[in-house]
């Protein structure tokens, strides 16, 4: 989990589950990381290829990154800091 020290809200969370948990006719495990935004960005971004409705969180607010190299570091980081941001 990752969470403020001060008012203790999730920002994030890392975890391995089935492909199949995401939607993906498929039974092998990956790691995922999963992230906080507005309702505007995870409803724009949520493609179903490269981001997923938030596994195990209120979809509306939560969106799904598998850890698979489809998105580049730069751009999870970039994602991290914004799920940072919205729990402040």
């Amino acid at each position: 989990m990752f969470r403020h020290q001060e008012n203790k809200k999730w920002y994030g969370a890392m975890l391995s589950v089935s492909k199949r948990k995401l939607g993906i006719s498929s039974d092998e495990i990956v790691e995922i990381l999963d992230l906080r935004n507005s309702f505007e960005k995870v409803e724009k971004i949520v493609d179903h290829k490269k981001y997923y409705p938030g596994w195990h969180m209120n979809k509306k607010y939560w969106y799904t990154i598998i850890l698979d190299g489809s998105i580049s570091l730069k751009d999870i980081y970039k994602c991290i800091d914004e799920s940072y941001q919205m729990t402040k």
